[in-house]
């Protein structure tokens, strides 16, 4: 354990990789008071399982058409400049819809119409932010900063449904937690001011040679190929569970309040798992840990079938929690670990993208599934989905790892 204290405390005596830290956590509880706070004005104003998977659908529309676009920008243009814009963006959105919904002029179209806007900002900042990583800390202290960054979202998770929970409860007015929201994007842009980047190798072909060379890079490369397919697999699951959160609540008979804590205890199930990620040495055999916990996370996800009590929920979501960290950890670290410098900002857009990827048509999917057949039956075949995936993805990689381990050491990861 004090071995493992060790290595997170070294990772945080890069000054540059604190800065972004501190930053980002205050500002990504913003963002999640806004998300809960979200889903839950839809259902109050519709009481419909079908709007919520279209303002989800809505939302994710955006990243399937700029997201790579945006990762082809980042390897060639100033990052730290491009996250001022995208932050300053999304704050300025923020405010505009806590100003409406504070003053009673919200209506939903208003709704979807700044859910694509923030959408296409998000596009481009998912990709900055990713390959912005790199320029912040060294690369041997790379797995552990994106664990660590991985941590930093699920703590933000925790605190911000919490948040957003009662200040709808107290305060009666959505409203609050977007502005709140806006305020703290404020964090990460000052951050941003005493943040020193290393440089980077940039890309020097024109715009549709890079364009066409990432996609060539990925299609050549199976270790990259594999683990983003397989993202774009679990997406079509992983944040339709989430936005038909409300709908499981009311069955439940729960408020805002239980949305937030439901939540909020997948952050809590994320950041513990995060944890011990975040401490670890030399990371390897990470293709079988993926594997192994989409296997608890599809389980999870299936037995809310049989879970109609709030605290019961709360342990499985909070299971639920740990095995999905685990993906996202281990995908992107296996990505980032082996991805070529001058393809990063690319192969991140593809993976952000993937991340979201399935995600608006599961949205639209899942909502109808839920309407016609029930929240329960629904995360059933939500869970069938992600195990069904899974041998798919284990099976694939096995074959690649029994070639790219004899050909480096760096491969050990697999």
């Amino acid at each position: 354990m004090k071995e493992r204290i060790s290595r997170l405390i070294k990772v945080f005596s890069v000054e540059n990789y604190r800065y972004y830290f501190s930053g980002q956590v205050l500002s990504l509880t913003g963002t999640w008071i806004q998300s809960t706070a979200l889903g839950w004005l839809v259902y109050r104003i519709t009481g419909s399982p079908k709007m919520l998977g279209f303002m989800g659908f809505v939302n994710m529309i955006p990243p399937l058409i700029f997201s790579y676009p945006a990762g082809v920008l980042a390897d060639k243009t100033n990052i730290k400049k491009g996250l001022y814009v995208t932050q300053s963006l999304a704050m300025f959105l923020a405010l505009i819809l806590g100003v409406i919904t504070v003053t009673h002029k919200i209506k939903i179209e208003y709704i979807f119409i700044i859910g694509f806007t923030l959408g296409i900002v998000g596009s481009f900042d998912m990709p900055f932010r990713q390959s912005f990583v790199i320029q912040i800390v060294p690369k041997h202290f790379l797995h552990n900063a994106i664990a660590l960054n991985s941590m930093m979202f699920n703590i933000s998770r925790i605190l911000g449904p919490a948040i957003a929970g009662f200040i709808i409860k107290y305060a009666g007015n959505e409203g609050w937690c977007f502005i709140i929201n806006s305020f703290s994007y404020l964090f990460i842009i000052i951050a941003l001011y005493f943040i020193s980047p290393f440089s980077a190798v940039k890309e020097e072909s024109d715009m549709k040679t890079s364009f066409l060379k990432g996609i060539e890079y990925i299609r050549k490369t199976k270790h990259i190929k594999y683990p983003i397919s397989f993202m774009f697999l679990l997406s079509f699951v992983i944040m339709p569970v989430i936005t038909l959160l409300p709908v499981y609540v009311k069955k439940i008979n729960g408020d805002a309040q239980t949305l937030g804590l439901l939540i909020s205890s997948i952050g809590v199930g994320a950041v513990i798992s995060g944890f011990e990620m975040a401490s670890k040495k030399n990371p390897k055999n990470y293709i079988s840990m993926v594997s192994y916990f989409s296997i608890l996370y599809g389980l999870a996800i299936l037995t809310l079938f049989f879970v109609k009590n709030i605290f019961l929920s709360l342990i499985i979501l909070f299971v639920a929690g740990v095995g999905t960290s685990r993906q996202a950890i281990g995908l992107n670290t296996v990505i980032q670990t082996l991805v070529r410098d001058d393809m990063r900002g690319r192969v991140i857009s593809i993976y952000s993208l993937s991340f979201m990827g399935l995600a608006p048509v599961g949205n639209m999917v899942w909502g109808y599934t839920a309407d016609k057949m029930g929240i329960s039956n629904t995360f059933v075949l939500c869970g069938l989905w992600v195990l069904i995936s899974n041998l798919w993805f284990y099976l694939k990689m096995k074959e690649v790892k029994k070639i790219k381990i004899q050909e480096s050491r760096e491969f050990e990861i697999l």
